[in-house]
């Protein structure tokens, strides 16, 4: 099978990914982290620590206690909505936003806890740093930016708009789902008050893990209660970060797979995306080419992610005719209905092809020549 679904899960892992699974599951690792005063306990809690350095130098963060450990990107974004709520208080979001943004600010809504603004992205789906700033109330005290969108992968300028934000006084979070790996994020100089990270697509770790990085100024009330390894005679758990926000126990395997994911990331981040920006141009040059087609990824596009439909055939018939050929791509919605209500693709969604940098030109080639075929009315 040739796999064109990263923007999804990244389908091949490096070598150390695989390993350091392997070695979580080793006598002198499995244990649990944080819960014993043993040394195989230790082990565990250290490699955990060590993931949290790691993803704080990695993405400029604030220290390694302000990085908690998720079960992925949707349990990040929805501690962080969900923990820093503001009664009364206006949320600021875009129509780029995952529906592990749009869901909990819906609840949110609807119980009267807040008010939101939908901010609608521009012809080629960026957010404007000039409709953010055009949004902020008083009532204001939260911003949301969807920083590669998953459908079009459109990468808004979150730079700009962390500054629009410290200058108004409120929180951005910024979903880094999708550009985590594939874009330089550093929270400090970007002015990022949180950050939401998923494991198991540009980090290169396995599914089950994710994490949210904040500032020292943000306070963050634990959604989730349960055993934490500190003050377990207290009923209530103080707020000791990141321990508060992590009941439970640790899925240590995926956690070791992140450090090495994001090792292998940050040793290779200029191999990995000038590879992923070649095969994006090549495809989308090739595409552009083609009739019956409407692409809604700009033709200048380089995150590896590229939405269309093919002009009378249902997404998912296309989709079925690939995977007929072997060839795995993703057709939907993708989890992100504001965007399609925006392109109008709300009814069926759009084809996805998204490239990891371990994809190969000739695997670009077959599928173009495949959708040539299907564009001459070749399907079966």
């Amino acid at each position: 099978m040739i796999y064109l679904d990263n923007a999804s899960t990244t389908n091949k892992k490096p070598l150390s990914v695989k390993v350091a699974v392997k070695k979580a599951l080793n006598k002198k690792y499995c244990a649990n982290p944080g819960r014993s005063s043993h040394d195989i306990s230790i082990n565990a809690g250290n490699i955990i620590y060590e993931t949290r350095e790691l993803l704080n130098d990695f993405f400029g963060g604030y220290g390694a206690s302000n990085v908690a450990l998720t079960s992925g990107c949707t349990e990040a974004l929805n501690l962080a909505i969900l923990g820093t709520v503001k009664k009364g208080g206006n949320v600021v979001y875009t129509t780029n936003e995952h529906n592990s943004v749009a869901r909990p600010l819906e609840q949110l809504k609807r119980a009267k806890k807040i008010t939101t603004t939908l901010v609608k992205t521009n012809a080629i789906g960026e957010t404007e740093p000039k409709d953010i700033e055009n949004a902020i109330t008083d009532k204001t005290y939260l911003v949301i930016i969807n920083h590669t969108s998953n459908v079009t992968g459109a990468t808004s300028n979150i730079s700009k708009i962390g500054e629009i934000c410290k200058k108004k006084g409120v929180m951005l979070l910024v979903d880094g789902a999708q550009s985590a790996g594939h874009q330089k994020i550093n929270m400090k100089n970007d002015c990022i008050s949180m950050l939401a990270i998923a494991g198991h697509k540009g980090m290169l770790a396995c599914q089950g893990v994710g994490a949210l990085l904040f500032a020292n100024n943000i306070e963050i009330k634990p959604q989730k209660f349960g055993g934490t390894g500190t003050n377990s005679e207290q009923l209530l758990p103080p707020i000791v970060y990141p321990d508060s926000l992590e009941a439970g126990t640790s899925p240590t395997p995926a956690i070791f797979s992140l450090l090495a994911g994001t090792k292998y990331v940050k040793k290779h981040f200029e191999k990995i995306n000038t590879k992923i920006e070649n095969l994006t141009k090549y495809l989308l040059d090739e595409m552009y080419k083609k009739k019956n087609l409407k692409i809604y990824t700009t033709k200048n596009s380089k995150n590896g992610v590229v939405s269309f439909r093919v002009l009378g055939i249902e997404p998912s018939d296309v989709v079925n005719y690939f995977n007929q050929n072997k060839i795995c791509v993703r057709s939907g919605l993708h989890c992100a209905p504001l965007c399609h209500n925006k392109l109008g693709t709300i009814n069926g969604g759009t084809i996805r092809v998204s490239i990891s940098h371990f994809n190969h030109k000739w695997e670009i080639k077959k599928f173009l020549k495949l959708l040539d075929k299907l564009l001459l009315g070749l399907i079966k």
